[in-house]
């Protein structure tokens, strides 16, 4: 039997929810854990918790995804730690239902758009090299399971900051889209030397201090679906699974296949098992358009592949 090899896994939005039971367990396993937060103080109160049970302490990098800067400076941070990268999981998301206008970032970006796409895809971009360094890399993104009430879902591609249509509903499940989207693009870019997944994840029971911080209106309105929601740390064993895994996304797909089977085995249910995505998803085109719209958004970063 060879001998534990720990792998160095980045994770944001690590101070709570999935992200921080995702760190727990993977830490206590004895993977080194670089644990990516917006708020020092809150990323710090995590790091206590993630190190109770830690082999190795992990590593707080502090990073606001709706920041281009920030960003850039969280991935040159990690460059300077560690010569490679095994596992990328782009967690952190905004969805605050309170938000009844939309918020703009100071690049011009709807909150929303910036932060649950626009960040991720750019620290993906920026990392690329450290991921290519590895020997095993994987890219992990997270959707959304409500993507099931909306199967005709598109990128509104001319309408990408126009406070027009915005809620927080739509803003947070088009984000979402192109996650996967941008999870289908990658893997076919990086076939044979990058395992990509996208996680549809199912509602999650909020943690007892983000509902004590709800308007009360929200609070009575959410109390019966944070009952009937899965406990973060079930999708926390998720998330360390597909960390883990041995095998990848290929092997549930065909090589000489087009369209969706093709790309079976990307996106993946919380049993990690492939499930298909909203139609549009699957439309080359507009994955093609998205990448360089996204790519132009966030400065044009290089990428490994």
């Amino acid at each position: 039997m060879s001998a534990f090899e720990p792998l160095t896994i980045a994770i944001t939005g690590a101070n709570s929810g999935i992200g921080l039971r995702a760190a727990q367990r993977l830490a206590a396993q004895g993977h080194r854990i670089l644990a990516l937060c917006r708020h020092p103080h809150r990323g710090r109160v995590a790091l206590e918790t993630i190190n109770a049970g830690a082999a190795h302490p992990a590593t707080l990098v502090t990073a606001d995804l709706s920041a281009p800067e920030s960003v850039a400076a969280a991935a040159d941070h990690i460059s300077r730690r560690t010569g490679h990268l095994d596992v990328l999981i782009n967690n952190a998301a905004v969805f605050d239902q309170a938000m009844r206008r939309p918020a703009f970032t100071a690049s011009g970006h709807e909150l929303f758009w910036a932060t649950n796409h626009l960040g991720p895809f750019q620290l993906t971009a920026r990392l690329s090299p450290l991921l290519a360094a590895a020997p095993r890399p994987r890219v992990i993104n997270v959707a959304s399971k409500g993507l099931i009430t909306m199967p005709r879902i598109a990128i509104r591609f001319d309408q990408l900051d126009d406070p027009g249509w915005y809620s927080p509903t739509r803003a947070y499940y088009h984000a979402k889209l192109a996650q996967i989207m941008t999870a289908y693009s990658l893997a076919l870019r990086a076939r044979g030397t990058l395992d990509v997944a996208c996680v549809r994840v199912p509602a999650v029971r909020l943690d007892a201090d983000r509902v004590a911080a709800l308007p009360w209106a929200l609070r009575a309105l959410y109390a019966p679906k944070n009952r009937l929601a899965i406990p973060a740390e079930r999708l926390g064993e998720t998330y360390a699974a597909l960390a883990t895994r041995t095998t990848t996304w290929q092997e549930h797909s065909e090589t000489a296949a087009q369209g969706r089977s093709a790309l079976r085995g990307v996106y993946l249910d919380e049993k990690l098992r492939p499930v298909d995505a909203p139609a549009f998803a699957y439309d080359a085109t507009a994955r093609e358009r998205l990448w360089v719209m996204s790519q132009n958004a966030v400065g044009g970063p290089s990428w490994a592949w």
